[in-house]
């Protein structure tokens, strides 16, 4: 199968779970989002072209088919948050095996995963937090109908050091669950092993 092709069938199965309700916080962050694990499973398949086509293709079923307020706001911070998780594997299995090639195999091995995905939850804490700061009230205008800024938003959660937190914690969890099931998913079962990158 070509790494096109393949990328191509695995951002059309994740395209079907935009359109499933999601448990969500007020803010309109979804608590779990299997989306995104096809994103990672094909980044472990495909490479960073695999995941990038992919993940284009999923966001684009969520910017189409999901029923949030916003799905345009959704799309584009769950490709930004998947993006910043596979690339930063990427990178990090590139600078450690010494070539992208064996960056499967280098995460086969959980003592290597882990670090990587620590690294990987950081990054995207790095991003998300700025971007979420900006994102979410535009979510509670458009799903309340009140006018929300982003100081009336910092007030909703307490002020910025618990939204800093909650931030955190929220994105550690997305990158645990992003990192976890495709892992699962490749590994164990031996999927891995018709990987084409």
């Amino acid at each position: 199968m070509s790494l096109l092709l393949g990328s191509v069938i695995i951002g059309l199965a994740s395209a079907p779970i935009a359109v499933l309700k999601k448990p969500r916080f007020f803010w309109g962050s979804a608590a779990f989002d299997p989306i995104s694990f096809f994103w990672v499973i094909a980044f472990f398949l495909f490479g960073p072209l695999g995941a990038l086509i992919s993940s284009a293709i999923g966001a684009l079923a969520i910017l189409l088919f999901s029923k949030e307020p916003t799905p345009g706001l959704g799309a584009m911070l769950k490709f930004i948050g998947t993006l910043t998780v596979w690339a930063t594997l990427y990178a990090t299995a590139v600078a450690f095996s010494g070539s992208d090639i064996s960056a499967v195999m280098y995460f086969k091995n959980v003592e290597n995963y882990a670090p990587a995905v620590l690294l990987a939850a950081c990054v995207r804490c790095l991003v998300e937090i700025p971007a979420c700061y900006y994102a979410i009230p535009y979510f509670l205008s458009r799903s309340t109908g009140a006018k929300t800024n982003s100081l009336m938003m910092i007030e909703k959660f307490g002020g910025m050091y618990r939204y800093i937190i909650i931030m955190v914690a929220l994105n550690f969890w997305l990158t645990f669950l992003d990192a976890l099931i495709p892992w699962l998913a490749i590994f164990p079962t031996g999927i891995y092993k018709f990987a084409y990158w």
